[in-house]
């Protein structure tokens, strides 16, 4: 007899392909299941794309960025009423994919998939840089050695930034953001606004702090030409004390002169008169009639409700007599 070992030894060696085939098949079948879900939204996002873009443009990538900057530039500006150099890099790279999105399914109006609109908007941003460039110091110095600030600043904010003080690559908007800073008066921001409310608090408080140091000092120079001028006791003694206290008294007495002061008050007001007293029993005696009152009216209501609760009470009681008569009659029938 054939034992189990050798049975599965001859199973093996006789069918080496379709065990292999079968391994294989059972190693693809388990997936990744992140995988399917890519591959579920990448279908279902193609097939919400349209067959053809306006003018046969192309649907757009994340790569695209550098080519349509500044028709992204020019839609923020006009659609979203947001300026392409102050936005950071988190919010503008959300931007440019909701951009992306709405350019690839055709939801944006046909002019911006023309052409001309791209060129347009590149030849706008090379004008407003060369103005800005312009405009700043230094530019007379750059065009007498034979160089167009227009064209380096527009090479530099496509190119990128190649100096050796940056590192990396180089974050959209960041190029040209330092370049296109137009000069001149701007409308302040609400962190402007207060920076500058905390610097005038500062320099209230530092203002009152001088003034009050100065009228100190003042003051002691004042108190030091007095002493010079009032020959004065030896300190400690008994007769500068003296001197002291009568000088607190001076002090104090012209303080009361200053104050206004109060109006004489009759002693009527403050120890009463005997019409205060007679006002008074007139307040009682009325206090008195009103309570008498109160308690009159609630005598006359306690006694209405007990005539009231008489009377239901007499009429339920007709009412049940009339009730055991009539069953008596029924009982005698």
């Amino acid at each position: 007899m054939i034992n189990q070992h050798e049975r599965t030894k001859r199973l093996r060696t006789s069918y080496p392909q379709s065990s292999t085939h079968l391994i294989s098949g059972r190693n693809s079948c388990f997936k990744p299941h992140h995988e399917e879900n890519l591959s579920r939204k990448r279908k279902r996002y193609q097939a919400q794309l349209p067959q053809t873009l306006p003018y046969d443009s192309h649907p757009l990538v994340k790569d695209d960025f550098k080519e349509y900057k500044h028709t992204f530039a020019l839609y923020l500006d006009i659609q979203k009423n947001k300026i392409f150099e102050d936005l950071d890099k988190k919010e503008l790279k959300g931007r440019w994919k909701s951009f992306m999105h709405k350019w690839n399914r055709g939801e944006l109006s046909e002019g911006w998939y023309d052409p001309s609109t791209k060129r347009k908007a590149r030849e706008n941003a090379i004008t407003r840089i060369s103005q800005t460039l312009e405009d700043a110091p230094g530019v007379a110095t750059t065009r007498r050695n034979g160089k167009n600030p227009a064209y380096e600043s527009e090479s530099e904010s496509v190119d990128g930034n190649q100096s050796d003080q940056s590192f990396g690559p180089v974050l959209p908007g960041q190029e040209i953001r330092s370049k296109t800073r137009r000069l001149g008066p701007t409308i302040p921001s609400t962190q402007d606004i207060q920076v500058m409310n905390e610097i005038d608090t500062e320099a209230r408080i530092a203002r009152y702090n001088e003034i009050k140091l100065a009228r100190k000092a003042d003051r002691n120079e004042q108190k030091a030409a007095l002493d010079e001028l009032i020959p004065q006791s030896m300190a400690g003694t008994r007769e500068r004390q003296l001197e002291k206290k009568k000088e607190l008294n001076e002090k104090m007495k012209s303080f009361r002169e200053k104050s206004p002061g109060t109006a004489d008050i009759p002693d009527s007001d403050l120890m009463g008169d005997k019409n205060d007293f007679e006002f008074y029993k007139k307040a009682k005696q009325e206090m008195e009639r009103k309570k008498n009152e109160r308690e009159l009216r609630k005598e006359a209501f306690l006694r209405i409700r007990v005539a009231e609760r008489e009377e239901r009470l007499r009429e339920y009681r007709i009412k049940e007599e009339a009730t055991i008569g009539m069953f008596k009659a029924l009982v005698k029938d």
